[in-house]
């Protein structure tokens, strides 16, 4: 690991790995020191260290996984085995769901939840921008972050156009082909309710309608997570002077050079994960620390460290270094419900989970080809809408252009409906011959907030995270309009003639029985964030817009924890987004 000449030595693993992780007996000090190797970490890492005069130590909790499973675009995304390179804990009981708690999920490995998650580019909307802009929320509006986008991608299918880019090293593309006739049918009905085809990715495009996502796969149909594209062997290989990679090390807390009155982080402190609690190490930052640890991580990181909410610091009897009352609130999620219909299993799947030789053959398809369905994203659609263009036939209705404007806060989609060929839900449930299809309704604006609180001064153990989902009454209305125009979708399927029977699905479209069906079948979509979030410290900001903390100098925060409200979309490649700005104010001084 790290350390100091006050401090004893500790060496990282001697795994076989891609990454040239060393000891760091010949270091003293770095430069930066980014507490988190995960979405945002490998991103900000390479582009610190870019520069050959920087120094800059990487700390992840996780290991290094580079397997042949972690690339496989459909094998990866399955979290359940045992021994799975993620964490895994209950949410705190949610009092809207009756006392429910989430199972939550994210990455514990060196890319984070890049390296499992469902594979999803997608960006932020200039709507998103627009809302925070007209909130207060100064440097962030659309045209701010556009070039970081384009800086970061590579994007194999739409790389010719002004506002996407050709040249990063993250790749993302669309599939060759639409993979299930379920999915072709809901691309055919869609503009049926006045839902058009749309671009990913185009800010230009209408902010309703259905389209094919951008995937985070690369050209020989592998998982490309942030670890495989911002720090691949050649690149940490080449920077193994300047950047050290520390993996299997949790950050137990910031320390602090408090001479001068204001709080200055000047280094951390360390420990082995699979070391007994207390046997700490140390490494020293000569500029900065950035905390990267995602919007469950980061608050745990700061409120160890003696910042946060003053009363809470006191309960744990943590010494309070700066008391900021917004560390761990605010945390949002992307809450929904599945309505689930039953299908031909051929048409799902279920197809391929329960016929080991269609499994095989699709195995070796993979291998021997590259494509078939271990290559098929899950989903491969995505539907935006805009709840309040929905009218009583839930068929989207634009009065006039102003409400097709993307650039407006008004037209944030606060809908997004996945068409998953699979039980996207946690109910389980016999199908004999048949499969399942899904439409996976989620509610992407939520005013709903929770916490994250300190459950033990042990940093290896999780946070208390209570999510808070639907504690406003006005989610439970957005939930109902985005269930109504699933029920239409599904009808307008049939018409077709394509068969679809009701599996779990309301039992009325009365706001009472619309209501029990998202009490009894909300699932967080892991789309933690806001608990660090930009803001002026009086307004419960605990970052400000050039990321840092208020209140103590030499440490910034950047990941999906920093965003102003949970932005109307998936979070990975907005995370990457503020890990390029991070680097950018680093570099120029801010």
């Amino acid at each position: 690991m790290c350390f100091s000449s006050k401090y004893p030595i500790c060496s990282v693993s001697s795994v076989a790995s891609p990454v040239p992780e060393v000891p760091l007996s010949d270091a003293i000090a770095y430069d930066y020191i980014i507490a988190g190797g995960g979405t945002a970490g490998c991103a900000l890492a390479s582009r610190l260290s870019e520069d050959s005069r920087r120094t800059v130590l990487l700390i992840e909790r996780g290991e290094v996984v580079n397997t042949w499973k972690s690339k496989v675009p459909l094998l990866s995304i399955d979290y359940r085995p045992s021994g799975y390179p993620a964490y895994k804990w209950k949410s705190a009981p949610v009092a809207a769901l009756q006392n429910e708690a989430f199972n939550m999920v994210s990455g514990k490995l060196l890319g984070g939840t890049s390296k499992i998650n469902a594979h999803f580019y997608t960006r932020t909307t200039p709507s998103d921008h627009a809302a925070w802009t007209e909130a207060g929320t100064k440097g962030w509006a659309w045209d701010d972050v556009l070039p970081f986008y384009v800086k970061s991608e590579a994007s194999v299918s739409h790389g010719d156009r002004a506002y996407r880019g050709s040249k990063g090293p993250w790749v993302n593309r669309k599939m060759p082909r639409v993979y299930f006739e379920n999915t072709n049918h809901v691309l055919k009905v869609c503009p049926l309710v006045g839902l058009p085809q749309i671009e990913a990715n185009n800010p230009s495009e209408s902010p309703f309608g259905i389209l094919e996502t951008d995937m985070t796969i690369d050209s020989d149909g592998r998982r490309h997570s942030t670890f495989d594209a911002f720090l691949p062997h050649g690149v940490a290989a080449a920077r193994a002077a300047r950047l050290k990679i520390c993996t299997g090390a949790v950050v137990q807390t910031l320390h602090f050079d408090q001479a001068e009155g204001k709080p200055r982080v000047d280094g951390v402190f360390l420990e082995q994960e699979d070391a007994e609690f207390g046997k700490r190490f140390f490494a020293r930052a000569r500029r900065e620390v950035i905390v990267c640890s995602g919007a469950i991580g980061s608050p745990q990181v700061l409120l160890l460290s003696g910042i946060g909410p003053a009363n809470h610091l006191q309960h744990k009897n943590i010494p309070i270094v700066k008391d900021l009352s917004g560390v761990g609130n605010h945390l949002q999620d992307h809450y929904g419900v599945s309505v689930i219909f039953r299908c031909r299993k051929n048409d799902t799947l279920h197809h391929v989970q329960d016929n080991p030789l269609v499994a095989l053959g699709q195995f070796l398809r993979y291998l021997i080809r590259g494509d078939g369905l271990l290559l098929a994203p899950f989903p491969q659609m995505s539907i935006f809408a805009v709840s309040r263009l929905l009218d009583e036939e839930s068929q989207t209705v634009a009065q006039d252009a102003s409400d097709r404007d993307p650039f407006s806060a008004r037209n944030r989609p606060d809908i997004e409906i996945m068409p998953i060929p699979y039980n996207a839900s946690d109910w389980k449930f016999e199908l004999g011959e048949d499969g399942c299809f899904s439409f996976l309704v989620v509610n992407l604006t939520p005013k709903s907030k929770g916490t994250v609180r300190l459950a033990s001064t042990d940093p290896r153990i999780r946070p208390d995270c209570d999510l808070g989902s639907l504690q406003d009454p006005d989610d439970f209305v957005v939930m109902r309009k985005g269930i109504k125009l699933a029920l239409r979708l599904a009808s307008e399927m049939r018409k077709l003639g394509y068969r679809l029977d009701d599996q779990v699905v309301p039992k009325s479209l009365s706001d009472e029985d619309l209501d029990a069906f998202i009490v009894h079948g909300a699932r967080t979509t892991y789309h933690y964030s806001s608990t660090c979030r930009i803001a002026p410290e009086a307004e419960g900001g605990v970052v400000d817009e050039k990321l840092r903390v208020h209140g103590v100098d030499g440490l910034r925060v950047a990941d999906a924890s920093v965003f102003p409200t949970i932005p109307s979309t998936h979070l990975q490649a907005p995370a990457v987004m503020v890990a390029e700005r991070c680097a950018a104010f680093l570099q120029e001084g801010q």
